[in-house]
């Protein structure tokens, strides 16, 4: 499937964290031709076992396909409804943004805001704020949303100059998106090896999915792939990747300097660019969940360049995608995907 296609009907799918179970037809949909087992465990992680089931090397592939949203904590008399973050939502974003209440019905709705008149110029828009506004009565608002539903913001798959996207819910479906084009590439390749991709859950927020996954795959190795911090002004170039120039490859006291080396060398080996993340102690990825697995479970990262992340218009460069799904595939199979 062509990335650009394979990213919107990803990025369709809402499955905030505690809600993956939604994204299960569509990850049996999109692996089952590679997979001879798709399963998924009672923390809403799904994986797909890929190779040969005997092989003595186990290889993890893991990117969490929860997203960031809001949970209804409170609806009052007059309709409007109070929500909460879940996950690490760019509170700067939300003010007047369009929602999706996953109700017994979808509700389109607003996050309320006073005009910029009416408030202190030093006044930021805080958790305490969010409240939705759908503009129907508070009968048929209680009719259709229940406390716990969820919701996300609106946001339209958008192609932009050259080969960027721009959508909600890139962090972490473009890391899903490499996992999937990994198995495309290797699906006829794999040869004594035993490959597991985990769509994994509640990265945004107790990165549960992965480590209980890693409990019961036990894996030899895991790649954890993510987006990470696209350059930008402001954004430090030590911490980020430029956006169009291929993949970040972190480097952390917690990762495995053999398997992060063997990627480098993969890279280099394809001809792909790269930039680096160097961590002075751990990710703040699934590698750091999964690297402390059982005895311990050598891990490496590497991340998509993304700008604008946790909000909802996240921007990616579909290039970026592709290289980083050929230089891991490289590091699997041990030569060069053209």
């Amino acid at each position: 499937m062509k990335t650009r296609k394979l990213l919107k009907k990803l990025c369709a799918e809402c499955a905030v964290s505690g809600r993956e179970n939604e994204m299960l037809g569509i990850i049996t949909e999109l692996t089952e031709k590679y997979a001879y087992e798709i399963k998924e465990l009672p923390t809403g992680t799904i994986f797909a076992e890929l190779g040969d089931r005997k092989a003595k090397r186990h290889i993890m592939l893991d990117a969490h396909i929860d997203r960031i949203g809001l949970v209804i904590t409170y609806i009052n008399d007059e309709g409007f409804l109070k929500a909460e973050p879940v996950g690490g939502m760019d509170m700067r974003a939300l003010a007047g943004t369009v929602v999706r209440v996953l109700g017994r019905e979808d509700v389109t709705g607003v996050i309320c805001t006073l005009p910029p008149h009416l408030i202190d110029k030093e006044e930021g828009f805080t958790r305490d704020k969010i409240w939705i506004d759908t503009g129907l009565s508070p009968d048929r608002v209680k009719e259709l949303v229940s406390i716990g539903d969820t919701a996300v913001v609106k946001s339209t798959f958008r192609e932009l100059i050259g080969d960027k996207v721009a959508v909600s819910a890139l962090d972490n479906r473009a890391g899903c998106a490499v996992i999937i084009k990994c198995a495309e590439l290797v699906s006829r390749k794999l040869r004594d090896v035993r490959l597991s991709l985990v769509f994994s859950s509640q990265e945004e927020t107790n990165e549960s999915g992965a480590k209980t996954a890693a409990f019961l795959l036990e894996p030899d190795e895991a790649i954890v792939v993510d987006v990470g911090f696209a350059k930008q002004s402001g954004v430090p170039g030590h911490l980020s990747g430029e956006l169009g120039k291929g993949p970040i490859i972190s480097i952390a006291p917690s990762l495995s300097r053999k398997m992060t080396d063997s990627l480098i060398s993969s890279a280099k080996e394809l001809g792909v660019s790269f930039d680096y993340e160097v961590d002075g102690s751990t990710t703040g990825t699934n590698a750091d969940g999964i690297s402390i697995t059982k005895g311990g479970i050598p891990c490496a990262v590497i991340s998509v360049p993304e700008k604008n992340m946790h909000t909802q218009t996240e921007l990616v460069s579909v290039e970026d995608i592709e290289n980083t799904a050929r230089v891991i595939t490289a590091y699997i199979t041990g030569g060069a995907v053209k």
